[in-house]
């Protein structure tokens, strides 16, 4: 939808979209509030604020890896973005990954790469700006699992704080990296209600968006939130072939093969762990109670 926005309507203002769509993420947010879906729980501005940080490193970032980089290498490191969270989470948050996970991700990651990636080049600033991007994009997604955790929030009451910081932090960044002033700037710009009627739907699945990457992340693990991402784009690589005709070569089609095992084989080692960890819970309370009789 934001694609739709930019190139059908040249409303070419990243940024400032950007600040939108957590501006609708904040009125979303105080909707739930309102339907009695969460509760506030009161935090500290602070505790947040490296979130919100991390949330405009990782958006400006992306966007000057964009623009000074092919699609190509663009594409190849937002799928190393996978490797380097199971490094910080190593090195950071000492969380280990079992090897048999870790072997379901190559193939994710392998299988993606070479489904997507193109028209490889590189460059010096490129590269600069894409490990910034790669790492503050961990380092968001890694912090979002952290704070919910620390703070004993769940994804609503931790965007209550961070929607309406990451609107303010990000519109304030817009006059230095969209154009404003200009012929075709944002203060020029004609809006027409089909223009307004699409800005308003993409803020909409913005903060769908926006919600859905907190609930998952909370409820499962930023891992898996990487290979819940590797899904949805096997999901438009297939769509794209069998709706649009787009191409099919046997490369390509090999890499979303070799994805999407990798996807089933990692979702079963979750499940079956899932359904272990179940079991020990359930016995658990039962061994503590005939200590304490005991005693």
């Amino acid at each position: 939808m934001n694609k739709y926005v930019f190139h059908v309507y040249k409303y070419n203002f990243a940024v400032f979209v950007t600040s939108l769509h957590f501006v609708a993420t904040t009125i979303g947010v105080q909707g739930c509030r309102m339907l009695n879906m969460y509760t506030p729980k009161k935090l500290n501005h602070m505790d947040v604020l490296p979130i919100t940080v991390a949330f405009c490193a990782f958006v400006v970032c992306n966007n000057l890896s964009l623009q000074y980089n092919s699609v190509g290498f663009y594409q190849l490191m937002k799928v190393l973005t996978t490797p380097v969270v199971v490094v910080l989470q190593r090195f950071f948050f000492n969380i280990h990954i079992e090897s048999q996970k870790l072997t379901c991700l190559g193939f994710i990651c392998f299988g993606v790469a070479i489904s997507t990636v193109s028209d490889f080049s590189v460059n010096a600033k490129g590269t600069f700006w894409a490990v910034m991007g790669l790492v503050s994009t961990a380092f968001y997604q890694l912090l979002v699992k952290s704070r919910q955790q620390s703070l004993e929030c769940n994804a609503l009451q931790l965007l209550h704080y961070q929607a309406p910081q990451s609107a303010t932090v990000v519109l304030l960044m817009s006059p230095f990296l969209d154009d404003i002033w200009g012929p075709t700037g944002l203060m020029n710009y004609e809006y027409s209600s089909e223009a307004i009627t699409a800005i308003f739907v993409a803020c909409v699945l913005a903060f769908c968006v926006n919600l859905s990457t907190f609930l998952v992340i909370g409820n499962s693990s930023v891992v898996s939130y990487q290979v819940l991402g590797h899904f949805k784009l096997v999901l438009i690589l297939i769509s794209g072939v069998l709706l649009f005709g787009e191409d099919s070569n046997p490369v390509r089609l090999s890499g979303m093969v070799m994805s999407f095992c990798g996807i089933v084989a990692y979702t079963e080692l979750n499940r079956k762990k899932s359904g272990l960890t179940a079991s020990t819970a359930v016995k658990t309370p039962l061994k503590s109670r005939e200590v304490n009789l005991g005693k």
